[in-house]
């Protein structure tokens, strides 16, 4: 049986990964940074059982990532989803820019992704499937066109550039890891439909979802150092 862990999985979209690859009878690895204070998570582990289980993590801690490494060492994961990020909402314009926020959110939304990332590649290595994904954000691209969602959604200096670091370090890990038959894709999951995205989102957490299996469903080392949509298009950046 496959084994998938997604960080960030007490609500939203990481909730909702963690929900239809266990429906789909994955091995599911949920980990945030506190499970045991989300009752979604508690449903899930009632509804199926050891195929999962919670751990706690928190991707800015070299000490908690080491506690899961420990704790999952000799197991092979086939599929990885950095999932948690955050997205500050203060302090995102000139003149009011914070710059030790910003800090911790490339923390989180970078180096986080690459701390576990780098710490379970052992794990992803002697699996079957080799997949690493990275949710990122259509906020991340340097296209022109984007230029029209900086005037509808902000400037959100922190978080667009947490993601578009991330894409370009996902983008050179695809290569170094292409060798080893590794992937790694980047994944926009569109505007949801989660305390992050707001209620007034475009789509919700469960469509996103379906999208994003489907794409990582389909070539898997085609769309190796790709940045994708939820819905299969390739994302400009």
């Amino acid at each position: 049986m496959a084994t998938m862990l997604v960080t960030g999985a007490s609500r939203g979209i990481g909730l909702e990964l963690a929900r239809q690859y266990a429906a789909d009878n994955w091995q599911v690895v949920a980990t945030a940074r506190r499970p045991e204070q989300s009752s979604d998570l508690g449903k899930l582990v009632k509804q199926h059982g050891a195929s999962v289980q919670l751990h706690a993590l928190d991707v800015t801690s070299d000490d908690s990532i080491q506690i899961l490494v420990d704790t999952l060492k000799g197991r092979a994961i086939d599929l990885l989803v950095n999932n948690a990020g955050i997205y500050p909402r203060e302090g995102t314009h000139v003149g009011q820019l914070d710059f030790d926020s910003w800090g911790d959110t490339l923390d989180t939304n970078l180096f986080g992704v690459l701390r576990v990332t780098e710490a379970l590649l052992e794990n992803i290595a002697q699996s079957e499937r080799k997949q690493i994904v990275a949710i990122s954000s259509a906020m991340g691209s340097l296209h022109g066109a984007v230029g029209r969602s900086v005037e509808q959604s902000g400037t959100s200096y922190q978080y667009r550039t947490s993601k578009t670091a991330l894409n370009m370090a996902m983008l050179i890990l695809s290569k170094e890891l292409a060798p080893r038959g590794i992937s790694v894709v980047m994944i926009t999951p569109g505007w949801v439909k989660t305390e992050m995205g707001g209620a007034g989102a475009a789509i919700s957490p469960q469509v996103s979802v379906a999208g994003i299996k489907k794409v990582l469903d389909t070539g898997r080392m085609d769309i190796s150092g790709k940045f994708l949509s939820y819905d299969g298009s390739t994302c400009p950046w």
